[in-house]
């Protein structure tokens, strides 16, 4: 058992967003050796000693790990591979097997290999991995080399026409009943989608570009076009697009991915700006398209029972504005359907808070749904900071460290729009605060796959150290928490942040800047000052002890 929970431990940190690797078909790679006996031998103890676990002994995806993992394991046994270069429904060529193992799958529990397996050692998995689909690869009706995608060049054209003759495109192909018509993955058919497996998949939010498997770029997404994802409903458009569709599309599909991946890289610091008017209350509010958004990067909450190694939300962007009384965050995530109804309060907190595995099974009994639960979204901050390096734990802080939340739920549109709650650990739910204590508020809108929620309290209360007191000026500790109901997230099941640092920036006065130009006139003044001194101190030949005497052109310069 505990060799599985390490396994599970390595794949929560394995499928968490990270960096983009490099691109699918840019892998250079090396000629293949023979494949004999001896090196299947090999590849067999490698697969034995690193796959089998998720794979599972005879390569049919049913490892003791599967049942945790979502996306499932890929069952080598029908030879039906997502990454390749050969046409719809065909094996994948050597190098295509190679790419995979070498880069692995973002998104999924299939981590890259490269950094931990020497290139002979990955051809050698690879040749094990070919004997569970033996009679397949050895067909010669069903050699892969005889199926490969040709990929041309775009028509002419800049990239900017190019996107924009693919969104049409786009439309006529009916990609928006899986991918939502904005490409966030909330199409009308996103939640009765299968597998080849019967298992639930989801369509792709297309605007997580690190999420697309193989790559992100135009023609890595032409290929994907072409050839399908086997095993999955994303099908080849081989047949059905012409090869300059194609790629239009694939150029409007990628440029769908470029604002998250482009997002201003922001550090630690979340800057909040101060205004003088009043706080937008409403999360569609004009004051907020010139407010910078920080983009931050959500991961699975692996640190608790219940463990939690698939959030569904990987990003969320943060804006931030407050005056002389209040603050404001919107908070902005993609999220495919809008889960709005309550559950019972017993079942989320026992699937939430006292679930009896480390990690949950996310199909228990063959079960091809999870619970439901609302969506939700809350902000954290240490009870009391005085700017020491030590903070709370960022999962509810503990008894010595508690933590102030400020928590909105989809659930609550006739109730309480914001709660304010006490956390003191993880071992129990927060507290929320005494009635008359709750002085947060909220307001949300979900569109086209995404929420948009404007939380709003005081900057400080009456209750003084009892409560989270913001000061402008200061920098203070803030971490957030994000759930997706419809991904049975509740409670600890959830997507959160590390901690971040919210700095209330103070606008400078006007007397600042007339200090500033009083120093500058004084600098200019001086100087001026004491160049026309040494002049006069040259031309009366005081400064020739110093060997420094009027030239020739000096004469006839005034003084």
């Amino acid at each position: 058992m505990t060799r599985r929970l390490d396994v599970i431990v390595w794949v929560a940190i394995a499928i968490a967003p990270r960096a983009a690797s490099a691109q699918w078909m840019d892998l250079s790679v090396p000629e293949r050796p023979v494949a004999d006996a001896a090196s299947i031998a090999a590849g067999r103890r490698l697969y034995e000693e690193r796959c089998w676990f998720c794979h599972g002994e005879d390569g049919d995806g049913t490892g003791p790990v599967a049942e945790y993992l979502w996306p499932r394991p890929r069952d080598f046994t029908l030879g039906s591979y997502k990454l390749r270069t050969t046409s719809s429904g065909e094996l994948p060529t050597d190098e295509d097997l190679f790419r995979t193992v070498s880069l692995g799958i973002p998104g999924t529990a299939m981590p890259e290999w490269q950094s931990v397996l020497s290139e002979q050692e990955r051809w050698q998995v690879i040749s094990y991995i070919k004997t569970f689909a033996e009679g397949l690869f050895e067909d010669e009706d069903f050699d892969p080399y005889a199926f490969i995608v040709e990929i041309g060049s775009p028509p002419e054209g800049s990239t900017e026409a190019l996107v924009a003759e693919g969104q049409p495109v786009f439309d006529e192909a009916d990609c928006w009943e899986c991918h939502g018509s904005l490409g966030r993955g909330d199409g009308e058919r996103a939640s009765e989608l299968t597998d080849d497996w019967d298992f639930p998949i989801l369509p792709t939010d297309l605007h997580t570009g690190w999420k697309i498997k193989g790559g992100s770029t135009p023609r890595e997404i032409y290929l994907r076009l072409s050839t399908g994802l086997d095993g999955t409903p994303m099908p080849s458009y081989s047949e059905t697009l012409s090869e300059d569709d194609r790629w239009r599309l694939a150029y409007y599909v990628s440029s769908l991915a470029a604002p998250l991946a482009g997002a201003p890289a922001t550090g630690v610091v979340i800057t909040a700006r101060r205004v003088d008017d009043s706080l937008p209350t409403t999360p569609d509010d004009a004051a907020w398209a010139d407010v910078p958004a920080t983009w931050l990067t959500l991961s699975g909450q692996a640190t608790f029972p219940p463990r939690w190694q698939i959030p569904a939300v990987s990003d969320l962007a943060v804006q931030v504005l407050y005056n002389a009384t209040d603050v404001a965050l919107r908070l902005r995530w993609d999220d495919r359907f809008m889960d709005t109804v309550s559950v019972d309060s017993a079942l989320a907190r026992r699937e939430g808070w006292e679930a009896n595995d480390m990690f949950p099974r996310l199909f228990p009994d063959g079960a091809r749904m999870r619970a439901t639960h609302p969506d939700g979204v809350e902000v954290m901050f240490p009870l009391r900071y005085a700017g020491r390096p030590e903070l709370p734990h960022f999962v509810y802080g503990s008894a010595g460290q508690p933590v102030d939340l400020w928590r909105w739920r989809a659930d609550r549109a006739g109730g309480p729009t914001a709660v304010e709650l006490r956390g003191r650990g993880a071992s129990q739910p927060p507290e929320p605060h005494e009635p008359e204590s709750q002085r947060a508020s909220a307001r949300a809108t979900w569109a086209d796959g995404q929420w948009t929620v404007v939380l709003r309290r005081p900057l400080t209360t009456d209750d003084g150290a009892r409560e989270v007191q913001l000061e402008p000026g200061r920098i203070i500790p803030i971490a957030f928490h994000v759930w997706e109901g419809a991904n049975g997230e509740t409670g600890l099941k959830m997507a959160l942040s590390s901690w971040y640092f919210l700095h209330l920036r103070e606008s400078a006065r006007a007397s600042s800047y007339l200090v500033v130009l009083l120093l500058v006139l004084g600098t200019v003044g001086a100087e001026y000052g004491l160049i026309v001194w040494l002049r006069r101190q040259r031309d009366s030949g005081w400064l020739s002890r110093f060997g420094i005497t009027p030239g020739p052109d000096d004469a006839r310069r005034p003084s």
